[in-house]
């Protein structure tokens, strides 16, 4: 993720910690100070800049709830779906492009979705639009390993952070089996024991062992794959169209 720098000599930029309850506080501090903010931006991401107030957020869930509760009031469940995608997408500009989608939803209601000729809903509609294709990407293009134990694992790199999406999805597919998804991009383990689901990070974590025969099975697989792929039907600029190329290290078969 790369870091940014504020322009915005004359402005009010709210710092937060990263999460959605964070943005949301960000949002109510500064609709209560009757100040439009330059920018809102996570700390991890913010380079000082001279002439600038950076005020930081401390997360307060229940400012947070209120603005959620009256956004989804305003909005409708639809649109607090895109802008949560839109919220987990790599864009740089995705928190002043929500506040500014919620202010004007604030102040037309629903027909603010529609308004897309308004910079802020047409970058939120984008930013969730990116995230729900790289997401279907990734729901069809994952490969688990078994891992000695039974568990099983898997490793990927996604452009946004797509882990609150695919952690249930493959929790609800892979029910009764154990199973780490491994962001590598972003430092995250989706964890998920059979009964819960944690998101915590990756610090010091070691891959597990694969459980014996699975070097071997992946050693059949790609044998196969190589024997009955017909070799002038092979179509590489496909391959990048359906998944990038940056994608191919995760997956055996294609590396």
């Amino acid at each position: 993720m790369s870091d940014r720098t504020i322009l915005d000599e004359s402005g009010r930029v709210y710092v937060y910690d990263g999460s959605y309850y964070g943005l949301f506080t960000a949002v109510f501090d500064a609709v209560y100070s009757r100040r439009e903010p330059a920018d809102i931006v996570s700390a991890d991401r913010l380079q000082l800049t001279f002439n600038t107030r950076f005020i930081e957020v401390k997360t307060d869930p229940d400012k947070a709830r209120r603005v959620l509760t009256a956004a989804r009031r305003k909005l409708g469940g639809n649109a607090m779906k895109r802008i949560y995608r839109a919220f987990l997408s790599s864009g740089d500009d995705r928190e002043i492009s929500i506040y500014r989608y919620l202010m004007l939803g604030f102040r037309l209601g629903g027909g603010a979705n529609g308004f897309l000729t308004d910079p802020a809903v047409f970058r939120v509609s984008a930013l969730s639009q990116n995230v729900s294709r790289e997401t279907d990407k990734m729901m069809g293009f994952v490969r688990f390993s078994v891992m000695e134990g039974g568990a099983q694992y898997c490793r990927f790199s996604p452009e946004n952070n797509l882990l609150p999406l695919l952690l249930p999805h493959f929790a609800a597919r892979l029910s009764g089996i154990p199973f780490v998804m491994h962001d590598t991009r972003r430092g995250l383990l989706g964890i998920y024991d059979t009964k819960e689901r944690y998101i915590v990070s990756a610090e010091g974590f070691v891959p597990p062992e694969s459980a014996r025969g699975e070097e071997s099975f992946e050693k059949m697989w790609k044998l196969f794959y190589d024997t009955v792929g017909i070799k002038e039907r092979k179509n590489l600029k496909l391959m990048k169209q359906l998944m990038p190329a940056r994608y191919f290290r995760h997956y055996w078969e294609l590396s």
